[in-house]
């Protein structure tokens, strides 16, 4: 995998004065990406922003609808699905919200979800609960038993009234990830019940996106696939298509062929308004730059720099267990700002900490004796810190 780690380390603008693990968070925007977003913007300015001619000089404005248009058939190829059912958002949370308030929600509906969702699908949701009298059930997550007894847990958590199922293929906090396909088919399948899917660290670091029976899939273009901030996708089944629809409006997008695309057609309803359309023909061109390698051997990679980390992390001897398939990984430790400035300070190292321990988000652009070394170093300051609790 060196071709693949050094054509991302070229591309990646991280300073080298420092160590980044937290690309879950947000990832760098790779260079390629950004000269041309930066182009483009141009291209853009320079035709007249507002000018829509049809032709000729003067056509800056339909010249990024239709770029817009090439990215939402260059996701959907890559995703493997109809470009009829991606919309371009501006980020995970915007696909969650879009996706959320299709629904006609009544007091006494009901949403199923797991207890380990980021606030991106939590604030929404508490939302309707707040303003429609939605009810919610929480299923604990990670599962004990795997996907089929998590799918267990969920399917006896839906009652008559659960209107939809909302959940992460990729733990935020953990990093344990699901088989969403075993997942979705051990859930009852009926008219009126949905599932709505977060893939927020699941896009770009896992081979299979979409499964059976799910509805929404929502995720971001500033993580694993590096692309610029601002970019998102909300993929749309046809069943989803046909039985919601959005409350939110506005002047439609253009296709291809610089004609009107009328917004009850597609997913594309969700998209609404003037837009920085340069952005998502950015995150076409970050999947454009990944394309050189095979998914599965970028996904191999990953599981090479997680092992490697692994190993170097059981090198060190401390005790505190380490989850996630990678490339996100969790250490539960009650003292993790205390070993995030330990490792910022001595060794420049930036590492994610919360209330749940540590997690490290491990970039393309390392080797794995890197992550070996990077493992164990973390591994000692764990240890170090053990047993103390953080002091605020």
């Amino acid at each position: 995998m060196e071709e693949l780690t050094q054509a991302f380390k070229a591309q990646s603008p991280l300073g080298s004065d420092f160590t980044y693990l937290n690309a879950g968070t947000l990832a760098p925007t790779l260079n390629v990406v950004q000269e041309f977003v930066s182009g483009l913007y141009r291209h853009w300015q320079a035709r007249g922003p507002g000018a829509a001619m049809g032709g000729g000089e003067a056509n800056g404005y339909f010249d990024l609808m239709v770029w817009n248009d090439r990215a939402r058939h260059r996701i959907a190829e890559w995703m493997g699905t109809d470009p009829q059912s991606i919309a371009l958002t501006g980020n995970a949370t915007d696909g969650a919200n879009l996706a959320l308030t299709s629904f006609r929600w009544q007091p006494g509906d009901r949403i199923c979800l797991s207890s380990d969702e980021h606030e991106a699908l939590r604030y929404p949701i508490q939302r309707l609960i707040e303003q429609y009298g939605v009810e919610a059930d929480v299923v604990p997550f990670p599962p004990e038993g795997g996907e089929a007894a998590f799918a267990e847990q969920l399917a006896r958590h839906i009652k008559p009234r659960t209107r939809l199922v909302a959940f992460s293929s990729v733990s935020h906090k953990s990093g344990v990830a699901l088989n969403l396909q075993a997942v979705t088919t051990g859930l009852p399948q009926r008219d009126g019940l949905w599932v709505l899917v977060d893939g927020a660290h699941a896009a770009g670091t896992q081979v299979q996106l979409l499964a059976p029976h799910v509805d929404f899939y929502c995720y971001p273009g500033h993580k694993w696939l590096f692309g610029p901030v601002g970019t998102g996708v909300l993929w749309v089944s046809r069943r989803a298509l046909a039985g919601t629809d959005t409350i939110l409006s506005g002047a439609p997008v253009i296709n291809q062929a610089r004609e009107r695309m009328e917004r009850r057609d597609g997913a594309w309803r969700f998209e609404y308004g003037t837009r920085d359309w340069t952005k998502a023909a950015g995150l076409a061109k970050a999947i454009e730059f990944r394309s050189q390698w095979s998914e599965d051997a970028i996904v191999a990679h990953y599981r090479d720099l997680t092992e490697a980390f692994r190993a170097g992390y059981a090198r060190s001897g401390v005790s505190a267990p380490m989850q996630g398939t990678g490339p996100v990984v969790s250490i539960a430790t009650p003292a993790a700002q205390a070993v995030c400035r330990d490792l910022w300070e001595t060794h420049r190292v930036y590492i994610k900490g919360g209330d749940a321990g540590l997690r490290a988000s491990l970039g393309p652009w390392f080797q794995t004796g890197e992550l070996f070394d990077l493992g164990e170093l973390v591994g000692r300051a764990v240890a170090k810190h053990s047993g103390k609790e953080d002091v605020v």
